[in-house]
């Protein structure tokens, strides 16, 4: 009898099943390092135990004033560029409307569901604000350098703690000497209206020739104009013949913040959007080709902003 012998098979059993051991742990450490990178991912991705992902609410600020050069109320190429842009919240100038009521416009500009505030008094060349949600307080102040139509504002209930108060402005045209004391005086009435940490949107038909206008320096000591918004071509001028910048959405420092990209029919605007129709193809519907050059004064501004709620 070989004493040896259960002794080296023992030894063989043993390399055996460690071999047999390490091979699985081999194939596990493979099997491991295909799944740890995915698994790493997935941890990564899935919210924390206990955390809450931010929400966010995101809306539009759009000004128009689409009114045709003839009799100053909106016809239906106005109608349908605003249609097309489908904004949340409206600024409007020149809210005049031949076929119907202020309601009636608004109900074809936002549909049936649609909140309004226009000025009153019988201003020939009224302000006014249109919006998707509710309009909880609206007023005017008198522009003591134009006669036929006054500084409007409504207060809109965007979703989330604060409100957002549009200011619908239409400065004077004609005496550029006048301009700047108006808009000093705007702006004194803004801020004293609203509270400091409150969103306000200045909108509006400015009449400046230009950026270098003493009137928009004085609006935008407070007033954000670092996002131009600008066509396709990179074009930031929004009157009939593109080479003046009359139109404005403007945030103060607590919305400015919360501007991003403006989106529409799936092209990116990263300042905003001047909207000129001749520019599409294809166009958002409604709208129409011809549309910018039917007779309009103007193009509109829109841009986009995402509040925390």
């Amino acid at each position: 009898m070989n004493p040896r012998r259960p002794e080296a098979s023992f030894r063989r059993r043993n390399h055996a099943a460690r071999g047999w051991t390490l091979a699985r742990i081999s194939g596990s450490f493979r099997t491991m390092r295909r799944w740890l990178p995915i698994l790493i991912c997935l941890l990564l991705a899935s919210p924390r135990a206990g955390a809450t992902p931010p929400k966010w609410a995101t809306f539009t600020v759009a000004t128009a004033n689409l009114s045709d050069n003839v009799t100053q109320a909106y016809g239906a190429p106005g109608i349908r560029i605003v249609q097309a842009l489908q904004p949340d919240v409206l600024a409007i100038q020149e809210y005049n409307y031949k076929l119907g009521t202020s309601q009636d416009l608004a109900q074809r500009l936002f549909g049936p569901d649609c909140h309004f505030a226009r000025e009153n008094g019988g201003a020939r060349l009224p302000n006014g604000v249109m919006s998707r949600y509710p309009i909880v307080a609206f007023g005017q102040w008198e522009d003591p350098y134009v006669g036929n139509r006054s500084f409007f504002w409504a207060t809109v209930q965007i979703p989330g703690p604060k409100p957002l108060h549009v200011v619908s402005v239409h400065l004077v045209q004609n005496h550029a000497e006048r301009r700047l004391p108006e808009a000093r005086h705007l702006l004194e009435l803004i801020r004293k209206q609203f509270p400091e940490g409150d969103y306000v949107a200045l909108c509006g038909d400015f009449n400046v020739a230009s950026r270098d206008s003493t009137a928009l320096a004085a609006l935008t000591n407070w007033f954000d104009d670092s996002a131009q918004p600008a066509d396709q071509a990179g074009n930031k001028n929004t009157n009939a013949n593109r080479n003046r910048p009359y139109d404005y959405v403007l945030p103060n420092p607590a919305l400015a913040p919360y501007h991003i990209p403006t989106v529409l029919a799936d092209q990116k605007f990263p300042a905003g959007l001047v909207f000129d129709s001749r520019l599409w193809n294809p166009l958002p519907p409604p709208a129409e080709w011809e549309d910018t050059a039917r007779d309009l004064q103007h193009l509109p501004v829109m841009k986009t902003f995402r509040v925390p709620l």
